[in-house]
Parts: C-alpha cells; sequence; structure tokens
C-alpha cells in the first residue's frame, strides 16, 4: 500500500543526490546536489523549519566575496534581527 508515496518520493528525488547533513547547536542542514534545472546548484534545507533554498554557482561566488560584516548581517534572523553590534 505505501507503493504510490514510494514512486512520488523517488521522483521528487530523482535528479537531486544529497552530499551532507551539517549540525551544530545553533542549526542542523541537510546540502544536496540538484540537478533538475537547467544547471546543477545546491540544495540547502534546514531540517529545524523545512525552508529550503537551491544556490547557483554565481550565488555561491558571491558568497565567497562577500565581506565578514556581510556575513554577521547573515545571521541577524529570528529574534536576532533587531540587535546591532
Amino acid at each position: 500500500m505505501s507503493a504510490p508515496a514510494d514512486s512520488a518520493r523517488s521522483r521528487r528525488e530523482e535528479g537531486r543526490r544529497e552530499l551532507a547533513e551539517l549540525r551544530n547547536e545553533f542549526a542542523t542542514v541537510r546540502v544536496a546536489l540538484d540537478e533538475r534545472g537547467n544547471g546543477p546548484r545546491l540544495l540547502v534545507t534546514d531540517l529545524e523549519s523545512g525552508a529550503e533554498i537551491l544556490l547557483s554557482p554565481l550565488e555561491l561566488a558571491s558568497l565567497c566575496l562577500a565581506s565578514g560584516e556581510d556575513r554577521v548581517n547573515w545571521l541577524r534572523v529570528g529574534h536576532y534581527r533587531d540587535e546591532r553590534p
């Protein structure tokens, strides 16, 4: 009786390969390679909320070029959004 659910899941995951699950005391995310679009992208899933983001090579390169201040500002989410240094 679980065959339809299993086949739906395999269709959804076709073209997607899990690479890693990263965890620390603040967050747990799953990183996968998604090749279902026009080109390969990284799919990052926040395992607490279920939120997902697809990152293209251009977006990943821009992360590498971001300043330390940029990265600190990215951490201003949830309860920390209004805190300023």
